[in-house]
């Protein structure tokens, strides 16, 4: 892999209004994302000649954004994907700007995920192989959505290294705290203890409602362009130092060790990418669709070794003041669901000591790590500076 450390950059990042029913389409929520975008990087939409999405079906395309936006572009891109998709379109951006093809990249994920089509429900019996990976294997027999999938290996997990259900609350907890910081977090006013997680209800064992992602309509949109390029804008640039795009790992019921996941093949590449160790990241934006995926992420990126991972989180690491500040907007738990996207934001405005002399702002951050996760057997990573 040749070297892409500090040549390229988010320059902008934007968002849209979260709702549960937005009123609109998700073309229009991609503009508004696409508009605050340009605005924080300083950019016109002439001045963006690549534009890329991700959806399940679910969104506008982005011939349909560029065309909106007054653009023309030379190079348009949709992809079928959620989790991980915001670190591979980045890595497309990087390679398509160093081919020589493209300048600067306009990256957005758009969905009415509230109040249209949502994640893991409605299937078509017609839809057993594509609905979850190899479905027509799992779905006949109750596991139809991902909280079911992930459900079994989280309990497995749990099983194997001695995890409990109040490590997982410590990770809502954290999270929805750092809601309460974030006034455009949805779940902003709504704070959550230990002892009123503990006692929700399950909906399907492990999670109960606050371990799992809130589903909004909304929309994200991320600016890249190269280093040469990124002093020319409004906003302070961040640097890409290493990426891992899209590590695979055989689906499910293929694999001879279920203790394995995709990050476990991410993380030595972007760390070698970006030459740097766990040791040397000082915030994070671990993708957290559920609560137990950020606990096995931090597994596989080396910031907790396997068995201790509770303990981390229960000494109130993953806080503002811990040891490894994470999902600082209150990440998709208690922020907003985009597939990770809106992570990758707030680490980008961390980055850029954007919220300096309030509560929210992690004191002397300079390098950041963002991961994404589609599920056991997909997932990504990107390790940025300020």
């Amino acid at each position: 892999m040749s070297r892409i450390t500090d040549r390229y950059a988010i320059v902008g990042v934007g968002e849209s209004e979260r709702s549960r029913n937005s009123g609109t389409t998700p073309l229009h929520l991609a503009l508004d994302a696409s508009k605050a975008a340009l605005q924080d990087a300083g950019l016109q939409a002439k001045d963006i000649d690549g534009f890329m999405s991700y959806n399940e079906n679910d969104s506008c395309t982005s011939h349909q954004l560029a065309t909106h936006l007054g653009a023309r572009p030379k190079y348009v891109k949709d992809i079928h994907g959620g989790g991980s998709s915001t670190e591979m379109l980045i890595s497309d951006a990087v390679a398509l700007i160093e081919a020589g093809l493209l300048n600067t990249v306009l990256i957005f994920r758009s969905m009415n995920g509230s109040s249209g089509q949502r994640v893991g429900r409605g299937y078509d019996p017609d839809m057993l192989q594509t609905a979850l990976p190899e479905g027509s294997f799992i779905i006949p027999y109750g596991s139809a959505s991902p909280s079911q999938w992930f459900g079994m290996f989280a309990t497995r997990h749990m099983y194997e290294t001695g995890i409990t259900k109040e490590h997982l609350g410590h990770v809502c907890t954290s999270f929805y705290e750092h809601a309460q910081k974030n006034s455009r977090a949805f779940l902003n006013g709504k704070p959550l203890t230990m002892e009123k997680y503990l006692e929700t209800p399950d909906i399907s064992y492990p999670f109960n409602i606050h371990d799992s992602c809130v589903e909004l309509d909304e929309a994200n949109a991320v600016i890249v362009t190269s280093a040469d390029r990124a002093n020319d804008g409004n906003s302070k640039p961040i640097y890409i130092m290493g990426l891992s795009a899209r590590q695979t790992h055989s689906h499910a019921h293929y694999w001879s060790d279920l203790t394995q996941v995709a990050s476990d093949f991410a993380a030595p590449e972007v760390y070698q990418s970006a030459g740097v160790k766990p040791g040397d990241i000082d915030v994070a934006a671990i993708y957290d669709c559920f609560s137990w995926v950020v606990l096995r992420q931090l597994e596989a990126f080396g910031f907790a070794p396997r068995g201790e991972v509770g303990d981390f989180v229960a000494d109130g690491n993953l806080r503002i003041d811990g040891k490894l500040p994470t999902n600082t907007a209150g990440g998709m738990l208690s922020e907003g669901y985009t597939h990770g996207m809106n992570n990758t934001i707030e680490l980008v405005r961390q980055l850029r000591h954007q919220y300096k002399n309030t509560d929210r702002q992690v004191n002397d951050c300079e390098i950041g790590i963002c991961t994404g996760w589609s599920g056991p057997d997909l997932a990504g990573a990107m390790v940025l500076r300020g």
